[in-house]
């Protein structure tokens, strides 16, 4: 919960003082950028204590997806921790995007079909996946209110609105996580 708002703040900043990628190499930029990563990192933590929630059931299909969805996210913080090096990682980011596509869509059959979650948490991966995709669609369409021109070699990026709306996603897949933590499982 507290990624998706480190998240929003980041992006507030980001936009209120010119820090967009590419950026300049100021301070500014470079701490912005780390308060960007700092929150992947807690969405890669969500994702792992989603795993160890064995919200996805005991069984091979849930285990293994919500480990490409981890993954995904992981390959996302190493480009990103690569990136404060100076170090180029392009390549990370189409298996952090398609891992993530791939990883939330498992997911949420996975948590939809273990039962384990209740009420509307158990549909909380599916919603983040349902605006995901919005999110993606938003960009490649280039939708004048819902995208923005973009740095090289991107030709659009998500609205800050539709960004900030996609940390709501993440902190209500957090929120599910925190609550069903305190309950006792049904078993698979």
């Amino acid at each position: 919960m507290v990624a998706a708002v480190v998240w929003v703040i980041a992006l507030v900043i980001e936009y209120q003082y010119g820090l967009r990628p590419p950026g300049n190499g100021s301070s500014q930029y470079k701490a912005d950028q780390a308060a960007f990563f700092l929150a992947q990192v807690g969405y890669l933590a969500m994702l792992i204590g989603l795993f160890v929630s064995r919200a996805g059931g005991d069984g091979r299909f849930g285990r293994a997806a919500i480990g490409i969805w981890i993954i995904a996210v992981a390959a996302i913080v190493l480009a990103q921790a690569l990136g404060v090096l100076g170090v180029t990682a392009v390549f990370l980011l189409p298996i952090g995007g398609l891992g993530q596509i791939l990883g939330s869509v498992l997911t949420s059959v996975a948590v939809w079909r273990a039962g384990r979650w209740t009420g509307w948490r158990r549909f909380t991966p599916a919603i983040w996946t349902v605006y995901f995709f919005v999110t993606i669609g938003a960009a490649v369409a280039a939708i004048p209110f819902l995208s923005i021109p973009a740095a090289a070699p991107n030709p659009a990026a998500p609205s800050p609105p539709v960004e900030a709306l996609w940390q709501a996603a993440w902190f209500l897949l957090s929120l599910a996580l925190y609550i069903e933590a305190g309950r006792t499982p049904k078993p698979a």
